[in-house]
């Protein structure tokens, strides 16, 4: 895999890196987060203002950051990272061949050449091929093989060291592939079990010692689960599947295309077969283990029983989804085919281990199912994109020079039983190094500099804004790499990209008028109110982004015309700095009516008019948005509409362009904002603000805001839309103007009771308040949590959840004194657990190591 990496020049060796979908898009900015935690600012281990808008992180580590191999990239700072991301890759490739070879070895299933065969086939099988990317799944195929090994020990030996201490490591590092081991670990002790059958007692005593040393495993990892639990229950809990269809989501036989070589692609990522692909040679052992008489037709039923549920789980919705916890999982399906690998790997061994070379008549029924396999992917390969005959070609030749091997030196047995052995071994070494390549080769990387660029730039913000000011607030982007920018550099930028996201985050992003989806958010789409309001008080632009010649290296997140109302403090290179005067902190005193405050879908003018008249106690007629007419409307191939909200818009001749083009004229230097419906995304519509691509989010599932125009009076504004389909629906489609002057009135009302934060880091704010008027409450915009505790002068106040997000608490008429510290819910109780269960593993291992020794 290193040969590999240096001919495709991927970084240090080259322009190119290993940085692909959300490898680079997410997991590299965690891994930043990471390093920035544990050699600067360690209170990012619970709670982090860089995640959205604020929230737990104790979840986020479990999931993403868990895992000791990630040490390694302490020694990686900056741009350098994406270096330690490659060698932390091939760490975990040798890693994971090195455990397979391990248990091998322990259990004598094989020796010599064929003990690196099979390891290397684990290795370097389909799944850890396609899933090269997501790095954090990568230590469950390492673990594996060493827990089995240890349930092994347990069940025969009694040795139960390694197998808890394996497992619960496991859990911590990863407790959602730790999930599905731990399913597979039930499957595996009723095979063992009824393989090594000596009586119903020894089953029972068998039994108990599984469950409670599994148990002492998970006890071990509770400081971790019982918190992150707790988390999910917030958040992916949320999206748990209530209905489930008895159903095959493919047909099954499908699935055997995943045997070729090169059989993985871009588009088998969000919706695709199981990963399976384990050599030539492996499948044929596979194969030969069913047709092996010396093993008992007892053990091969038990084996074919579960291969069969296995494969059943690769393609029958119920057992998928048990599989996934019940949840559907958004891209890289069939995330648990590793175990089947394993499975199918683990007999292919077995079987090489009782027949070291098939007869001729058992070799021929296998090359016979083989071939099958083959001719049944040639016919429907045209079914199969991610396939070629040139792949299949390959395929069938190794395929044939293994059978070969086998069948020649099977007349020879013993006398040349090593030289087949080597032959074998370096046929699969070059089969399933020419799967890597075709597969990797199918996906596109970011070179070195798409990296590096932004990521050195952001670097530099962040350090310039933290020497400017030293206080806590939200700085807003214009420019962005990623959605997790913020967590990689230690700005609170309000956009964040996980699989843990609390649910209420995109449920209140989508009201307010900003881009949001299960897993991740975006704070680009804001205005003047919901800067002021959520405390944006810095955002950092790239120069020249908005003018069409330009040759900034930097992406332009979205439009700002209102930067022209804030001040610039801070200029570089590639970037420029303004502050928002606007900006409240992160906790602001308001009137109780804000407790009132409803619910808005895709209504985010609504919304925010109606939080900012609740907070200053103003009626709600207040109006600071004002919906204005276009001064002209240009049909071109489009039918024409008086009305344009909610309109369809249809294409009148198919076979050339159509858009609109609209006009308009501001009569004031006030900001403009568009709203777009979902429908008005990029897959339906593509905008042109002045001759020039819109910078605007590519998809958004509610109605969304745009500031098209501020400080513009009397200069015309031309926005086109250039269809892309037939029809074009207009969603939401109106033009609004702000009161700049009454909305900054209103911003200045809830100043005149100052907030002053005096200390804060990520987890205890200290703030002083002095309230003048009656009926108020502590707003905060940080997201409500159990976690958070609250004392003012002194004694602990209770909390409650406003806008169905924020938290808040009720504020005694004068000055007050307030502290907020968070500790994460059910932590406390996590870590008893896992310090009662450490105490009695050593416990039992200290009474038992003397009854062992008095027996020997």
């Amino acid at each position: 895999m290193l040969g590999y990496f240096i001919f495709r020049q991927m970084y240090p060796f080259g322009k190119s890196s290993l940085l692909t979908v959300d490898l680079g898009q997410q997991y590299i900015d965690f891994f930043a987060f990471f390093r920035r935690t544990l050699l600067h600012d360690p209170s990012n281990f619970f709670y982090s203002f860089s995640k959205a808008l604020g929230g737990g992180m104790l979840g986020e580590w479990a999931y993403y950051l868990m895992s000791p191999f990630n040490l390694l990239l302490l020694f990686f700072p900056g741009k350098a990272l994406t270096a330690g991301v490659l060698f932390l890759t091939l760490l975990k490739y040798g890693c994971a061949g090195l455990s397979f070879a391990f248990l091998l070895r322990k259990t004598q299933f094989q020796r010599g050449p064929l003990i690196p065969l099979f390891s290397t086939s684990y290795a370097l099988m389909g799944w850890f091929i396609a899933n090269q990317l997501n790095l954090l799944w990568l230590d469950a195929a390492i673990f594996l093989p060493l827990i089995i090994y240890g349930l092994i020990q347990l069940l025969t030996n009694g040795k139960s060291r390694l197998y808890i201490w394996l497992l619960g490591l496991m859990l911590i590092d990863n407790y959602y592939m730790g999930y599905m081991i731990c399913l597979f670990l039930v499957f595996f002790f009723c095979w063992h079990e009824t393989v090594y059958y000596q009586n119903f007692k020894n089953v029972l005593k068998n039994l108990w010692h599984f469950c409670l040393h599994s148990l002492a495993a998970v006890g071990i990892a509770a400081v971790i689960l019982v918190p992150t639990f707790f988390s999910l229950l917030d958040s992916k809990g949320q999206y748990t599947q209530q209905s489930i269809s008895f159903k095959f989501e493919y047909q099954p036989l499908k699935m055997l295309s995943k045997f070729v070589i090169g059989s993985f692609n871009f588009e088998q990522m969000p919706s695709g077969y199981p990963n399976l692909f384990i050599g030539s040679l492996a499948l044929i052992g596979f194969l030969l283990y069913f047709l092996n008489n010396h093993f008992k037709l007892k053990e091969r039923l038990a084996s074919m029983i579960l291969t069969v549920f296995l494969f059943f789980s690769l393609c029958f919705e119920p057992l998928d989804l048990f599989w996934h916890g019940f949840q559907f999982p958004v891209w890289y399906p069939y995330r648990f085919s590793f175990i089947v690998s394993f499975w199918m790997l683990f007999l292919a061994a077995r079987s090489f281990k009782k027949m070291p070379l098939p007869s001729i008549g058992k070799l021929a029924v296998a090359a016979v199912l083989y071939g099958s396999l083959l001719c049944y992917v040639l016919i429907n390969i045209k079914k199969f994109t991610f396939l070629s005959k040139e792949t299949l070609f390959l395929t069938v030749i190794f395929a044939l020079f293994i059978t070969i091997i086998l069948g020649i030196f099977a007349y020879s047995y013993p006398k040349h039983l090593k030289l087949a052995a080597s032959l074998l071994l370096l046929v699969s070494i070059a089969e399933l190094g020419t799967n890597a390549v075709y597969s990797l080769n199918n996906l596109s990387y970011l070179t070195q500099l798409d990296y590096s660029q932004p990521a050195t730039a952001l670097a530099k913000n962040s350090r310039e804004l933290k020497t400017l000011d030293s206080s806590l607030y939200r700085t807003g982007q214009v420019y962005s790499r990623t959605k997790n920018d913020g967590l990689a550099n230690g700005l609170n930028s309000g956009s964040y990209f996980s699989s843990a996201l609390e649910k209420s985050i995109p449920d209140f992003y989508g009201m307010m008028g900003n881009p949001d989806g299960d897993n991740y958010v975006t704070y680009s789409n804001g205005t003047i109110v919901s800067d002021a309001l959520l405390g944006m008080k810095y955002f950092i632009t790239a120069k020249g982004a908005g003018e069409i010649t330009s040759r900034q290296p930097l992406t332009p997140l979205t439009e700002k015309p209102d930067l022209r109302t804030y001040r610039s403090v801070t200029s570089n290179v590639l970037t420029q700095t303004y502050r928002n005067s606007n900006a409240l902190g992160l906790g602001y005193v308001a009137n109780r009516k804000l407790k009132t405050l409803k619910d808005f879908s895709d209504n985010p003018i609504n919304y925010q008019t109606q939080w900012l008249s609740a907070a200053v106690g103003a009626t709600e007629n207040t109006r600071y948005f004002q919906a204005v007419d276009f001064n002209e409307v240009i049909f071109q191939n489009v039918n024409q509409q008086v009305n344009l909200t909610d309109a369809t818009l249809r294409r009148n001749d198919l076979s050339k362009e159509a858009q609109v083009v609209f006009k308009f004229t501001p009569k004031t230097n006030n900001s403009y904002y568009l709203t777009l419906g979902p429908s008005l995304d990029s897959d339906n519509v593509s905008f042109f603000l002045n001759n020039r691509q819109l910078n605007q989010y590519n998809t958004f599932r509610h109605a969304t805001i745009v500031n098209i125009a501020n400080h513009s009076k009397g200069t015309e504004v031309i926005l086109t839309a250039k269809f892309k389909k037939q029809l074009l629906w207009l969603n939401n489609f109106v033009l609004y103007q702000l009161n700049n002057k009454l909305a900054k009135q209103q911003i200045r009302r809830i100043k005149q009771q100052p907030v002053s934060f005096t200390q804060h880091s990520q987890r205890s704010l200290t703030a002083k308040v002095n309230v003048t008027r009656p009926h108020q409450l502590f707003a905060t915009t940080i997201p409500y949590s159990k976690g958070w505790h609250v004392k003012i002068n002194g004694r602990q106040v209770s909390t409650y959840k406003i806008q169905g997000t924020f938290l808040s608490f009720d504020l005694p008429h004068g000055k007050s004194r307030i502290q907020l510290s968070y500790w994460p819910p059910y932590f406390g109780i996590g870590l008893l657990i896992s310090l009662v269960s450490l105490f009695g593993t050593f416990l039992v291992s200290w009474w038992i190591k003397p009854k062992r020794r008095r027996k020997k």
